[in-house]
């Protein structure tokens, strides 16, 4: 497994530490860090200066990720166009957020989410769902004469019908060439077991994000107990634990880290990143 980090994280580093971009980007490579995730829109207004700074650093780019209202329209010209940058600049893995429901829809959904049956009766009849599911299977056809992989995450959202492991085993089933991106941390945002999602959706993972949470007296879930940023390994969920099952289901991709709204991003980095590093090379 090799390690990436957001670039949202980079340059939040670069402006709390008064570090140059450059010297970040350098420490972050001396950490054990190969890659960056980055936003689509981010990378295709400032390319020009992004790709040489990523270059002299010896760093590449793990994944694209861009939000869509796909919802509302089902055009997936801008999706094909972030395909075709990422073809070009050998980008093999893109995350697409393709839209929300109003609140009304999302409660219902969620109340019928615990089990796989309920949940698909839902979405099978949901039209916003359902423009969704045409929107995605519109670009996984064409993903894979690119050479890409579109994936989905447990998005940490009230109104995404992404966020709850039955919603996304859903989706999976539904659009063809899905695949799945694990964020170890959203689970917590919806009260659900992380590990037993890990295992539920193991065939699908093709990319991770490894977000842990922090504790917080003011949560009482039975499973989330705050959802504060904490360096991976340093919050309450088990990463160490699905980073294992991960290794046992033949996982060799990228463990992003990820720690938006961190105080400090490059100490939170470099726990993450020798916390993570531990976790790959251990015999468990």
């Amino acid at each position: 497994m090799k390690l990436s980090v957001f670039y949202d994280h980079i340059l939040q580093a670069h402006a709390q530490s008064q570090k140059s971009l450059p010297e970040v980007l350098r420490l972050v490579r001396s950490m054990n860090i190969s890659a960056v995730e980055m936003e689509y829109t981010m990378f295709e207004a400032h390319k020009t200066d992004i790709l040489p700074l990523l270059s002299d650093a010896g760093l590449s780019i793990s994944c694209f990720y861009e939000f869509f209202e796909f919802h509302k329209n089902e055009d997936i010209s801008r999706g094909k166009a972030m395909l075709k940058a990422a073809a070009e600049h050998h980008v093999s893995r893109v995350l697409i957020v393709p839209g929300a429901l109003e609140s009304l829809e999302a409660a219902e959904l969620l109340a019928c989410s615990g089990a796989y049956e309920t949940a698909s009766a839902f979405m099978d009849h949901n039209p916003a769902i359902q423009s969704m599911k045409r929107a995605l299977t519109g670009l996984t056809s064409q993903a894979a004469a690119c050479g890409v992989t579109v994936t989905l995450e447990d998005f940490d959202g009230f109104c995404q019908p992404f966020s709850r492991m039955n919603q996304l085993l859903w989706f999976m089933q539904n659009v063809p060439g899905l695949r799945f991106t694990l964020d170890m941390g959203n689970f917590a945002f919806g009260d659900e077991d992380a590990v037993l999602a890990t295992k539920l959706l193991a065939d699908s993972i093709v990319h991770v994000h490894c977000k842990d949470r922090a504790l917080s007296p003011h949560v009482q879930g039975t499973v989330c107990r705050g959802l504060g940023p904490s360096p991976a390994g340093y919050g309450y969920l088990p990463i160490r634990e699905m980073v294992s099952l991960l290794k046992e289901h033949g996982y060799d991709g990228y463990l992003a880290i990820e720690h938006f709204g961190a105080p400090d991003q490059l100490s939170f980095i470099r726990k993450s990143a020798d916390f993570l590093k531990n976790c790959v090379d251990s015999d468990d």
